[in-house]
């Protein structure tokens, strides 16, 4: 019995630890450098896709991605990726940059496609509703769509034998990196925004109306390399039409 009482802590607190942290890092960051100076007057459905959803999110995770991608590790390969590296940190650091590029473009074609599949937009769509983009807005997401999207994104590192650790850090680094390219943060402007995703590239994915674009989470080369990458920057977000 205890061991379940500290299991189901873990998947009630961690979540709720994640949220917090994030809000005690962006909240003075978008306070002192925002991209818009448009503030949200509503709190109360974010913090709640923030807190209970993300509770839910981490169960639903638990339960059923990690089976799935635990059946899948049967089928992986027996040479584990990058494994001619050797040890040491360098081939840490390498496996962890080609994970990193494993998880967008698996999830850079699951988010075309929850663009143009209608069952997938359903789910999709709730995320394109927030009308404020800040930090707390990378948190309002379906929690199936999170589900399939986890698949999506994890399915190759496990398949191509990504370590452990390596598959942890990068998972990691992608979870900070969608709160993020949310957040109401205005930077300087670099070359470095073409190779690496910021909050300009990924508003603009978030523009009212007009075509997709900027559909990529991390690497914007990949929206160059589909012809889907856009430098606009938007102001106006949210959908055209109404939806509960």
């Amino acid at each position: 019995m205890s061991a379940l009482t500290d299991l189901a802590a873990a998947h009630v607190g961690r979540p709720l630890v994640f949220a917090g942290l994030c809000a005690l890092a962006f909240v003075p960051l978008e306070h002192l450098v925002p991209a818009h100076a448009a503030r949200r007057t509503s709190w109360s459905i974010d913090l709640a896709f923030a807190t209970a959803g993300q509770v839910v999110t981490h169960l639903l995770l638990a339960v059923v991605a990690a089976g799935v991608l635990a059946e899948l590790d049967a089928w992986s390969v027996e040479r584990p990726l990058l494994s001619g590296l050797g040890g040491g940190r360098p081939a840490f650091v390498a496996t962890v940059v080609v994970g990193l590029l494993l998880f967008d473009l698996g999830g850079y074609l699951y988010h075309r496609a929850a663009h143009t599949v209608p069952w997938l937009w359903r789910l999709h769509a709730l995320h394109h509703t927030s009308e404020q983009m800040d930090w707390l807005a990378s948190f309002r997401q379906h929690p199936i769509e999170i589900l399939l999207l986890t698949l999506c994104q994890n399915a190759p590192l496990v398949l191509l034998g990504v370590p452990l650790g390596a598959h942890a850090t990068a998972l990691a680094l992608l979870k900070l990196t969608t709160v993020f390219v949310h957040a109401n943060l205005r930077l300087p402007a670099s070359p470095l925004q073409r190779l690496l995703a910021t909050p300009r590239f990924h508003h603009r994915h978030h523009q009212r109306g007009g075509p997709g674009r900027n559909f990529a989470a991390l690497f914007p080369a990949i929206d160059l390399l589909f012809g889907t990458f856009s430098a606009e920057q938007s102001r106006e977000f949210g959908l055209a039409h109404h939806a509960p």
